[in-house]
């Protein structure tokens, strides 16, 4: 497979999705709730409204904390398994049709460590 081949892309774009879930910008919401600081820079005068997430985070117990950036980040994760079916119905290339069912499903899979198909399809 080489880059100008559609099955190609498809994969390095899932591939891409689930690295930005598991260690990218999927992660920085989490990160700051794990740590229980949302902001660090926010002030009262032009941040109220993440001043109070600082104070909220602050008020959590830690396993409390730990189980809103679990959720957090799986609500990432969500929104690219939304835009994938969005894509895929709207059949926009390459994600017109996945190995695994529908492309969403690739991303789940891959999410979760699946290796992709030996076999193209």
């Amino acid at each position: 497979m080489t880059e100008h081949d559609s099955r190609w892309m498809y994969r390095q774009t899932i591939d891409a999705m689930v690295v930005a879930c598991l260690q990218g910008q999927g992660q920085v919401s989490a990160e700051r709730i794990r740590v229980g600081v949302w902001n660090p820079n926010a002030d009262d005068e032009t941040d109220p409204n993440q001043v109070t997430m600082n104070a909220l985070l602050r008020s959590m117990e830690e396993r409390h904390r730990q189980a809103l950036a679990v959720l957090f980040a799986e609500e990432f994760a969500s929104g690219i398994f939304n835009a994938l079916t969005v894509l895929a119905a709207a059949r926009i290339e390459p994600f017109t049709q996945g190995y695994e069912g529908e492309p969403s499903d690739d991303f789940l899979g891959r999410i979760d460590g699946s290796e992709w198909p030996t076999e193209a399809h």
